[in-house]
Formats: C-alpha cells, sequence, structure tokens
C-alpha cells in the first residue's frame, strides 16, 4: 500500500469528521428536524446545544442522559446522534461508538447515525466494519455522495479486505463518468492486493493510454510487473516514472536493485550515479565501481575510482581492479601507496600476489611472512608460502 493512498484516504476522512463534528449543531438550527420532537425532549436538546457550544461536554451528557434515563417514551434518532456527538468530541470515543450502534439498531435507515457508527469505527480501528457502513451510508443518501463509497472501499482496504474494497472501487467508477484519479488509483491497488491481476493490468493500461504523463500510474504498472515477476517490463515502467518525476536516492537505489537482479549491472551502475550524484560515500563509489567492472568495463570504473579517490579503502580497490586486469605493476604501486600511509595487511597480500605473477618470489615471500602470522591471513599466506618454499628447495636440487 504506497503512501499516496494512504493520504488520499485520510483527507477522505477529514471531510466525513468535519461532518460528524458538526452534525448535532446542524440539527438544532433546523427547526423542521426537531418539529417533531416531544416538548421535554426539544428542550433537552436546545440545553445541550448551549452546553457545547460552551464546550462543556460532561454537563450537556449528563442533561440527555437524564432526559433518556427518565422518559418513557421512545428517544428520537436525534437525541442518540446527539449524545454521541457529545461524547465524540469530549474524546470519549468507545463510549460514542456504543451510542451510535444503539441508535443505528433502533433506526436502522438513519443515515447519519449509519455514518457516524462508521466514522467512530474507523477512528478506532475498526476499519472493516467502517467500511461497511460507509457503504450502507451510500445506499440510504438521496441523492448518494460517491465520496463516500470512495471512502468505503478506502476503508475496506486499509482493513484489508481487498475484495470487498475492490468490488466497491469498481462499482464507484462504473457510476461516474469522470472519476477523480485518487478513485483509479486506489481501485487498482485493491485489484492488485485482492490477486485480480489481469483486471488491474487492464484497468491501468486504459487510464494510462489516457493519461501517459500520470508518473503515479507508470509507478502501479511497475509495481503490477513486480509481483508477477516481469522484471524488465517493472523496470522499463519505471524509467518512464522517473522520467517524469524526480525520484529520491531510494526509489533509485531499489531500480538499480532490480537492474542487477535481471544481471544488467551496467544499468544497475548507471541508475546509481543518478542516485548518488557527483559526491558519492566511499562505499557507494566502491558499489558503483563493482558494477562496472562485472559489466567488463574495468577501465572505466577505475577511472570511476579515481574521480572519486580519497580514502584507502577507495584506493584499496582500485588495485583490486588493476589486479583482475593483470595489470600488476600499476596494481603494484597502488598497493604500495596504501602502505606508506598505514601498514594495510591486505594490502600488503594483494602486493605479495603482484609480486607472485611477476615471479619476483622474494619479495612475495617478504609480505606473505609479514603477514603470516595475522589469524585473517594465516591459512592463505601458509598455502603459498608452503609453495615457495617448494620452489626454492628445487632451486637448491637443481644448482648441486
Amino acid at each position: 500500500m504506497g503512501t499516496a493512498t494512504f493520504q488520499l484516504r485520510d483527507d477522505t476522512m477529514k471531510r466525513i469528521f468535519i461532518l460528524m463534528g458538526t452534525l448535532a449543531f446542524y440539527l438544532m438550527l433546523t427547526g423542521l428536524c426537531l418539529a417533531k420532537l416531544s416538548p421535554e425532549e426539544r428542550q433537552t436538546l436546545y440545553k445541550a446545544q448551549l452546553l457545547m457550544h460552551e464546550k462543556k461536554f460532561t454537563e450537556a451528557e449528563t442533561v440527555i442522559k437524564n432526559f433518556m434515563n427518565s422518559t418513557q417514551e421512545v428517544v428520537n434518532a436525534k437525541t442518540y446522534l446527539m449524545l454521541g456527538d457529545t461524547l465524540y468530541q469530549s474524546g470519549k470515543k468507545k463510549q460514542a461508538l456504543k451510542v451510535f450502534s444503539v441508535g443505528h439498531a433502533t433506526f436502522p435507515n438513519n443515515e447519519f447515525l449509519c455514518l457516524n457508527t462508521g466514522v467512530a469505527l474507523y477512528q478506532l480501528g475498526y476499519y472493516a466494519e467502517a467500511g461497511s457502513h460507509f457503504e450502507k451510508t451510500y445506499s440510504l443518501q438521496n441523492p448518494a455522495k460517491p465520496e463516500l463509497l470512495f471512502q468505503a472501499g478506502s476503508a475496506y482496504y486499509q482493513g484489508e479486505k481487498f475484495h470487498e474494497s475492490a468490488r466497491v472501487l469498481k462499482y464507484l467508477l462504473a457510476k461516474n463518468q469522470n472519476p477523480q484519479r485518487e478513485w483509479i488509483r486506489l481501485t487498482i491497488h485493491a485489484l492488485i492486493e485482492s490477486k485480480q491481476s489481469k483486471q488491474a493490468e487492464s484497468m491501468l493500461l486504459r487510464y494510462l493510454n489516457q493519461n501517459p504523463q500520470e508518473a503515479d500510474y507508470w509507478k502501479l504498472l511497475a509495481k503490477l510487473n513486480m509481483d508477477r515477476e516481469k522484471f524488465f517490463e517493472a523496470g522499463a515502467a519505471l524509467e518512464i516514472c522517473y522520467k517524469l518525476v524526480t525520484p529520491s536516492k531510494s526509489e533509485l537505489e531499489s531500480l538499480a536493485s532490480l537492474y542487477s537482479y535481471q544481471e544488467a549491472p551496467l544499468l544497475a551502475a548507471t541508475t546509481l550515479q543518478r542516485a548518488y550524484g557527483d559526491s558519492p560515500e566511499p562505499a557507494q563509489s566502491i558499489k558503483i565501481a563493482a558494477l562496472l567492472a562485472s559489466a567488463g568495463r574495468i577501465k572505466q570504473a577505475i577511472d570511476y575510482l579515481d574521480k572519486h579517490a580519497g580514502t584507502s579503502s577507495v584506493t584499496m580497490e582500485k588495485g583490486k581492479l588493476l589486479f583482475r586486469d593483470r595489470r600488476f605493476n600499476e596494481a603494484g604501486t597502488v598497493f604500495r601507496q596504501i602502505l606508506k600511509i598505514k601498514d594495510e595487511p591486505e594490502a600488503r597480500f594483494f602486493l605479495a600476489l603482484c609480486a607472485w605473477e611477476q615471479k619476483d618470489w622474494k619479495q612475495a615471500k617478504e609480505e606473505l611472512k609479514t603477514i603470516a602470522a595475522l589469524k585473517v591471513f594465516k591459512a592463505k599466506a601458509s598455502r603459498y608460502l608452503v609453495v615457495l618454499n617448494d620452489l626454492e628447495s628445487a632451486r637448491i636440487e637443481i644448482n648441486k
């Protein structure tokens, strides 16, 4: 689930919270809404509304509860709404949910009780149940507000009821000729998460054809292809996406990993160069150089390390690349430069290997004996020293 999806969902929830927070006040201002109430119930709601206006929520709660406990008549839906809103605004969300739920059970066709029950459920983390109430509220509205179906689909989605989310959102798109972009995006997300990949791809390609400049759609297509292990197609979609919007460093790193997985190290290296810019850290320089080298671009890798030299780790990597390229004189020079600054056992080991390759047995033996006592190099150095000793013995035998 993407950050953009959650942002869209949260923005819609804010609009519903505003509706809930002003609901009781709206009812009090509309005489028609209160006309059918008994004088006592009407007076109770007026008094409670005045207390709420002064932020005296506990006193308003007490007034309403006293009336509800004393009356012999059926409590009106508006009284449940007022009490629930009072509790909600005073931070008693669980109690508000209980009141709204009882009111909704008593008046199942009351749009506002259904809606507010859904909002309270959502706020308490019961997302799938909230989605069900938002969906039902939509069916009770006249005219029905399509945004509420979007919120139902979003709540189902967050509750991981992806099939329900996709069902509601597909209905929303079918009912509206000009659907909003966030509706489309969330529908595609829901289809992907509910494993309806063919429908997701069909919808995505249709909207991409109509809106080729929408970077989010290309990113969704990449996700869909990743989920289906179509990595080449995923990389191509991300490349288009990142031409439309500037990618973050982490996004480029992920794309580079995708290229590495596809065994395309040159593309991976190029992508990481975009990610790290002109001043990469030493470890980043080494990573890029390693990718260039694995692509057969040894000279390019060495030139890149030269450009971003400055630490012993980068210099060491340059020496190793020269060694791999069988440029033993140059590699030896690099390792000696390191040893002038610091007695680095790894540099000494590779210097010994350079001497070995050049048949300079004396220097090779000297370097290997220097590091043979070190735990990390003991086994490696010993193997080479055994061979050198055998060679030396053979030469002595020949010269006898």
